[in-house]
């Protein structure tokens, strides 16, 4: 089966790159497509599932993933099926929607474990933390939170993006992470590909 993955921004493109095989094996191909941002993600996606619509193969899937980024989850995914609409309807349920809450990031603090093996300053006791339990419920941005913790426990501040998911993204268990909309991503894009 080959997969096209629909994604906003560079450091998904890197993590993706990592966690899938993880998730689904090496015995699918897929294809990335990084739009640089949500909003051009947003504006062209209507005319590339029409594209799609018109070629895509029995054994492709497609893979729109963005951040949340404390927009209204049910809006955003409104947006995402309506654009993808016309591939469903001429070839079944072969698209799949994901929403990370509230970023990327919340993925990274769902597996301190992974974060650890290039932070080993961290503590592992990070997790067992309130606020860090549910990744997927951090308020005031994912990014802003692991750029204070890397700085808190001593690390250059100014969070890169693409440089922490090249670090950390080959460290990532994925069975084992705390965020539920990386569990929901997991388990749908198995799901997808059965």
């Amino acid at each position: 089966m080959h997969i096209e993955f629909l994604v906003e921004e560079p450091s998904t493109e890197v993590a993706l790159n990592f966690i899938v095989p993880k998730i689904i094996g090496d015995t699918h191909t897929l294809k990335i497509h990084n739009f640089q941002n949500k909003a051009r993600l947003l504006k062209r996606l209507p005319e590339r599932m029409k594209a799609y619509a018109n070629f895509v193969p029995d054994d492709w899937r497609i893979v729109i993933l963005v951040d949340e980024d404390r927009c209204d989850c049910q809006e955003l995914k409104s947006k995402l099926c309506d654009a993808s609409s016309v591939v469903t309807k001429h070839k079944g349920n072969i698209v799949l929607h994901r929403i990370a809450v509230e970023e990327l990031e919340s993925w990274f603090i769902g597996d301190v474990t992974a974060i650890r093996a290039e932070y080993e300053k961290i503590p592992v006791s990070l997790s067992q933390q309130a606020k860090f339990r549910n990744p997927d419920t951090i308020k005031g941005g994912t990014w802003e939170q692991l750029d204070k913790i890397l700085k808190k426990y001593g690390y250059e501040t100014g969070l890169q993006k693409i440089d922490f998911a090249e670090k950390v993204s080959p460290h990532m268990d994925v069975e084992n992470n705390l965020s539920k909309s990386f569990q929901i991503f997991r388990d749908r894009l198995r799901n997808i590909v059965k």
